[in-house]
């Protein structure tokens, strides 16, 4: 009996029965599924907070303007009226004329997040003002304009990167005006529209853009930038809809 029955184990354990491989092919699926499922709540989740965040600078902007009749970052009062502005935190006036930095004529993005003098400074005042007035949050309104970081001087987002601004035409032929730019790079000499700067996939930028606007790339106050490349080489919206073939951040 115990030779028969270590006969019946040896050629039990040969090898997995089709009941058996159907059962992992199962659970693997499942898993499988689980973790897609739930990478697609954690994005929708991302989508969601940083819909949340453009509406709440505007309405910081916004009530900023009210208050003081000028644009943060370029209010030539800031010392006098703003709380806690002084040059101690870095704190400065802009210089009045309704722009924030300089104007953007589609130089390296990079160099006019950087300055430490009016106007390029305007560009991070423009968070302190608004910090400092306690119309926004993420930002240390203390942080010195000389080394721009996200989550410091420029507010980070939920995809990484952040936000920063840039007044001029974002996009060749549109309005010239103040844009809040969502981008992975926030320092340097790098042209504007390179992969080093892209923050979402166009499947993502699709889907703030059809919450937000008319879920067009090239039109709206929600844009892509001049059909910037994707870090896998492929455009980023084809015609006057986004590129749902490349995966990877637009």
């Amino acid at each position: 009996m115990r030779g028969m029955y270590q006969e019946d184990l040896s050629t039990r354990n040969q090898g997995f029965t089709l009941v058996e491989l159907a059962i992992v092919i199962t659970i693997i699926g499942l898993l499988i599924g689980g973790v897609l499922k739930g990478q697609e709540l954690i994005n929708n989740a991302r989508v969601t907070a940083t819909i949340a965040q453009i509406k709440a600078y505007q309405a910081a902007m916004l009530s900023f303007q009210d208050r003081y009749d000028q644009f943060p970052g370029d209010f030539s009062v800031a010392l006098t009226r703003v709380p806690g502005c002084t040059t101690d935190n870095y704190c400065s006036n802009g210089d009045g004329n309704s722009r924030v930095g300089n104007y953007y004529t589609g130089a390296a993005i990079g160099t006019i997040q950087t300055g430490t003098a009016v106007p390029a400074v305007e560009t991070s005042n423009y968070w302190k003002h608004l910090a400092m007035a306690d119309l926004i949050s993420g930002v240390n309104p203390s942080a010195n304009p000389a080394s721009p970081v996200f989550g410091k001087t420029h507010p980070s987002s939920p995809f990484g990167g952040g936000f920063m601004t840039v007044f001029g035409m974002h996009v060749t032929g549109s309005k010239a005006g103040l844009w809040l730019v969502l981008s992975n790079t926030l320092t340097g000499t790098t042209a504007y529209l390179p992969s080093a700067q892209n923050v979402l996939t166009p499947a993502r930028a699709a889907q703030i853009d059809r919450k937000m606007d008319d879920g067009r790339p090239d039109a709206g106050y929600v844009q892509s930038p001049d059909n910037g490349t994707c870090d896998s080489g492929s455009p980023g919206f084809i015609g006057k809809v986004m590129n749902m073939r490349t995966k990877r951040p637009a």
